[in-house]
Order: structure tokens, then sequence, then C-alpha cells
């Protein structure tokens, strides 16, 4: 069976932290059918640079990395070298897939294009805008 991608954001990642919100279970909840988690490895490498930062951002980023890594049979690190915004845009558009940010202006991109998003909603669920 083919798994649909589920795209996490970078800011998306950092959920957990800021909201005690567990992102991959209200996933779950949310998409009906079979998926996969990805990031795009720039996602990972901006989490590495804002995890160096002292006070909430630096440790909800120290938290997404934790995730990542204790999710990795459910999280696919995908490689890439194009700015996190326009790969999600095109692996979405190739890839038929979900997207889960709280980036309004990356939103609109996808709406545009008539990619579902989903996002966090009133700081304590997930759902699709």
């Amino acid at each position: 069976m083919v798994q649909r991608p589920v795209i996490l954001d970078t800011n998306f990642l950092m959920v957990p932290f800021q909201f005690k919100l567990d992102i991959l279970r209200a996933l779950d909840d949310l998409v009906d059918y079979s998926h996969i988690f990805v990031i795009s490895s720039r996602s990972v490498k901006e989490l590495k640079a804002i995890a160096r930062e002292v006070g909430k951002s630096g440790m909800a980023a120290r938290l997404a990395l934790k995730m990542v890594e204790a999710n990795r049979a459910r999280i696919e690190i995908i490689q890439s070298d194009v700015e996190v915004d326009d790969w999600i845009v095109e692996y979405a558009t190739e890839n038929k897939a979900i997207v889960c940010t709280n980036d309004s202006k990356l939103r609109k991109r996808l709406r545009a294009k008539d990619i579902k998003v989903a996002t966090l909603k009133s700081k304590s669920k997930v759902g699709f805008v």
C-alpha cells in the first residue's frame, strides 16, 4: 500500500515543546489513510542551528530533534539543498503530500496550489485549514 507523505515544517516540529501537544499522534488521528512523515534535511539543519540558542526556542528545537530521532521508523529525512519552503511546495506538489506548518506565508503558497495544509488550531489541536 502506498503511503501518502505528510511533510513536517521546521516550525511545526517545535509545537510539542511550545504547546505540550503530541503532533504525531494528533496527525495520526487527523489523517485517515496510510501515511509517512517526511522532513527536509534542511529542516534538520535549521533545528540544529536553533538548538544552539538559549531559551524557549532552543529548548523547543532540541526537543524536536529528539522527537525526530526517536521516531526514525516513522519520519523520513529527505536530502535537499533547496530552501525549506521551496522544497516543501515542490515536494508536496509532486507527491500529493499534506503539509503541516504554522507559517502563514507558506500556507498561502500551498493553498494557491490546492495542497492540503494542517496547522495548529487554538493552541491545543491540529486541523486542516
